[in-house]
């Protein structure tokens, strides 16, 4: 996903039609805070904490890699400590053979990411997951009011019952390259956006919204579903985060700080980003 940049000044333009003089904006920069990327899931793959630092509201340069940090990532249920390796960019990775996870439904975790004598810690629960039934893929002609011809992808799965609300984060790949724009997070709550979907089929604009708008496959094209199981804090921080990075055009809003679950042991050094655990369900389908 983007890394979040934080706002540090909010700024209203007022801008007459009749008006033609050039507005020169300059924004107070605070000090850089680091950032901590930290979704880690329960598959047999290598998993990564990305720590950056923020930068300018405006900078169109990648952040700034936050290196010799130490990451530590401990089961509270298992007692099991998992300490990533600092790949000197601002990746934390732990490698994983094809036998081992570390995450477990149920169980629940606590980061710990040390830097500079400062603790940046946060805990949470990984949740079970809905799986992925049956990748449809359906071709259609170009449109007449712009649709493009090519194949798109959907699902079809169930939100599992239970007394709990589930939550999901579903990522899509074509041929191995995510849909990361703002616009296309797709998040359920249950099977639909609310707790009265226990139970049921995921419904269409979520099933759907695995071909993102403007986006088709070719013939032979691989569409990869991921059905990542989240909190109602990780439901509501994508939303939230989804809204600042699409919050642009004639009725933006006024920008917002995207929340954090993340503690700094030092009350005069703020960070933000996020931690979440989650458990996978995985379906790979070819355009034909």
């Amino acid at each position: 996903m983007k890394t979040l940049k934080l706002i540090f000044t909010l700024l209203t333009v007022i801008t007459f039609a009749s008006c033609e003089d050039v507005v020169q904006v300059k924004l107070d920069e605070g000090q850089p805070i680091v950032t901590v990327d930290a979704f880690i899931n329960d598959m047999r793959s290598q998993q990564k904490v990305r720590l950056t630092y923020t930068d300018s509201y405006f900078s169109q340069t990648p952040n700034t890699p936050v290196k010799g940090a130490t990451v530590v990532l401990k089961d509270l249920t298992s007692g099991q400590v998992y300490n990533f390796s600092d790949n000197a960019n601002g990746d934390y990775v732990f490698g994983l053979t094809a036998a081992d996870t570390i995450g477990r439904v149920g169980h629940s975790y606590e980061l710990n990411v040390t830097h500079q004598g400062t603790v940046y810690s946060s805990t949470t629960r990984l949740n079970r997951t809905a799986q992925v039934d049956t990748l449809v893929s359906e071709f259609q002609e170009a449109g007449a009011f712009g649709g493009q011809e090519g194949y798109y992808f959907s699902f079809l799965g169930f939100d599992p019952p239970g007394q709990e609300a589930d939550f999901y984060w579903i990522k899509s790949y074509r041929n191995g390259v995510f849909f990361n724009k703002g616009t296309e997070i797709n998040v359920a709550w249950n099977g639909a956006y609310s707790d009265d979907a226990d139970g049921l089929p995921f419904i269409q604009p979520i099933s759907a919204g695995i071909t993102p708008q403007g986006e088709v496959f070719k013939k032979f094209d691989v569409c990869r579903v991921e059905i990542h199981s989240i909190n109602l804090e990780t439901y509501n921080f994508l939303l939230q985060a989804q809204k600042q990075i699409t919050n642009s055009g004639l009725f933006a809003t006024t920008p917002e700080n995207v929340k954090t679950n993340i503690q700094s042991s030092n009350s005069n050094i703020k960070v933000v980003g996020w931690f979440s655990m989650s458990a996978v369900g995985v379906k790979e389908g070819i355009a034909q």
